[in-house]
């Protein structure tokens, strides 16, 4: 089946695979080993699932694997805590092989592809809803170092499973597609082996995979995609997976209006998984034009959590400013309870996660400090 073909049929079945443990995208890992144990509880089952290694706090880290090709491709999730819409999506996936194992699709994919999942790399950080380790540390810029047992178990899986392509699957910032006002659903990279961007065939391979997502995601996200920034980074994970010879594709889930919980994401996320699975397996990637990656617009920053539009900022002399206010909630790239006001003035090039007509409310000036703490809900409830 074209992969094209295959993306549209998962788009119209994804109800029937869809698992309903996730109400929310804040959980602990309990929940996640729970629902992975219930969706393995067929006889025979289709999933291997070993205890691979343990956080830093002592939790289990397990691996899934399915499928019995020659051909090794590892996923890995929510190594930061509080990003865990592919996790979410990944659940989808394995109750999707689960059922659909039989199938035409899915049975060529199982039995050309060894696939092997870690779907909560960071489960004291998942615990916590936080991005880093219990220990502190951003482990997704600890591939080089590895000082937390989770850098080191995922170094340790890529040197015995030898994966010869990789999924590094992650939440990303608020953002917009180049230019526009339109918020990326989902940004794509093949991260760069070296400050200067080269080009190996394994890069290329990746290129490939990440031209097919893009097109294959293109219709049901809106045109909502776009590509990640692909600076070097020498101590990323994604970067060093590439430089180590497995074909990395970088997929981060962005955002939707009006869903909070990010459940349009998670389909895009399940979608995408399987079509990169899938022809992987053809091999159809191989021949996919590398421009539906290559000329996908820059992720920018053109979003704010909420922008309150028409406020007056009243100064001590009686004059008037007319404003909106841009409102983050996101510092390095991650939800924090306190928001921000990032920036006030001319803002109608910009979107808002969330809108509010501020109905030519008056605020004082005094209340308004760009880049500080700035309590919305006092004016606006």
């Amino acid at each position: 089946m074209d992969f094209l073909a295959y993306t549209e049929e998962l788009d119209r079945s994804y109800g029937t695979y869809k698992v309903a443990a996730f109400p929310a995208r804040r959980f602990p890992p309990d929940p996640l080993q729970r629902t992975i144990d219930a969706l393995a509880g067929d006889t025979p089952t289709p999933f291997n699932i070993r205890i691979v290694g343990q956080s830093f706090e002592e939790r289990p880290i397990r691996l899934v694997t399915v499928g019995s090709g020659p051909t090794q491709v590892l996923l890995w999730s929510q190594m930061h805590g509080d990003e865990s819409t592919a996790t979410m999506a990944i659940t989808d996936v394995l109750n999707y092989f689960r059922i659909a194992r039989g199938d035409g699709a899915a049975r060529s994919i199982l039995s050309t592809l060894t696939i092997h999942f870690l779907p909560m790399l960071n489960p004291d950080g998942a615990s916590r809803f936080q991005r880093r380790t219990a220990q502190g540390i951003d482990m997704n810029r600890d591939a080089l170092a590895l000082q937390t047992p989770e850098g080191r178990l995922l170094k340790q899986l890529k040197d015995t499973i030898k994966p010869d392509f990789g999924f590094n699957l992650h939440d990303q910032e608020l953002s917009t597609v180049g230019t526009t006002k339109e918020l990326t659903a989902i940004a794509l990279l093949a991260p760069a082996f070296d400050m200067e961007k080269s080009d190996n065939e394994v890069r290329i391979r990746a290129k490939h995979v990440a031209s097919v997502l893009a097109a294959a995601l293109k219709s049901a996200a809106q045109g909502r995609i776009a590509r990640y920034d692909d600076s070097f980074e020498p101590r990323a994970f994604g970067d060093n997976m590439q430089k180590w010879g497995t074909s990395t594709i970088l997929v981060e889930s962005g955002h939707t209006q009006g869903d909070q919980e990010k459940d349009s994401i998670r389909k895009l996320n399940f979608m995408g998984i399987l079509a990169g699975l899938h022809v992987i397996a053809s091999g159809q990637y191989s021949a996919w034009d590398l421009g539906h990656y290559e000329h996908l617009p820059w992720n920018a920053k053109k979003a704010y959590d909420i922008i309150i539009r028409n406020v007056q900022i009243t100064h001590g002399d009686g004059r008037v400013t007319r404003a909106d206010l841009g409102i983050s909630y996101q510092v390095d790239t991650h939800s924090e309870s306190t928001p921000m006001l990032a920036d006030l003035g001319d803002l109608h090039t910009f979107i808002g996660l969330k809108e509010i007509d501020g109905g030519g409310k008056a605020i004082p000036r005094e209340s308004l400090d760009p880049g500080k703490p700035f309590q919305w809900t006092r004016f606006f409830d």
